[in-house]
């Protein structure tokens, strides 16, 4: 049971935090960054969170998705390892576009973090925001199609855990 129930966490917390980082980003994108022209209106609130809350949610939901990836690709550290070693890419192509897509959007968005910090050239931050925006949406699109392929696998985990917690409740139930 317990391998079970730390596989379906792992996996429930990328779904919960994917869909908050795609959705903060997709938001700050859309309602802060397109057709400001540089000009973003840090005040407009959108759900009645500003900018900067947005923001804060989105590298929130970054830290947490990235570390719950680890995690899940050291759960899946031999497949990845025989879908490589064995040639099966053309096999896997669309799991392991969905990586290597993943690391690139991480690295393009963590690099304007980068420069911001190092009090680096905007105009190098912004080309870096520009392309983690574009390939986010490509990103997305895997993402979206790698969990409803996986949604069978939710579903009948969260059964089996079910079903072996109500067995071991039922296992220590007093007599009566």
């Amino acid at each position: 049971m317990g391998r079970n129930i730390n596989r379906f966490i792992i996996n429930l917390g990328l779904l919960l935090f994917g869909i908050a980082t795609v959705f903060s980003g997709m938001l700050i994108q859309a309602k802060y960054h397109m057709g400001n022209h540089g000009n973003i209106a840090t005040k407009n609130l959108v759900l009645g969170i500003n900018y900067q809350g947005w923001s804060d949610i989105h590298k929130i939901s970054i830290v947490a998705l990235s570390l719950l990836i680890i995690c899940h690709v050291y759960l899946h550290r031999k497949w990845y390892k025989a879908a490589i070693i064995k040639r099966h890419i053309s096999k896997n192509q669309q799991v392991l576009m969905l990586s290597v897509l993943f690391v690139v959007v991480a690295i393009t968005g963590l690099t304007p973090w980068l420069i911001d910090l190092l009090n680096g050239n905007e105009m190098q931050r912004k080309v870096f925001i520009e392309i983690h925006d574009k390939l986010t949406l490509i990103l997305s699109v895997y993402l979206t199609l790698h969990i409803i392929k996986r949604l069978k696998w939710y579903f009948s985990t969260f059964e089996k855990i079910r079903k072996e917690a109500q067995h071991i409740e039922s296992d220590h139930t007093p007599f009566g």
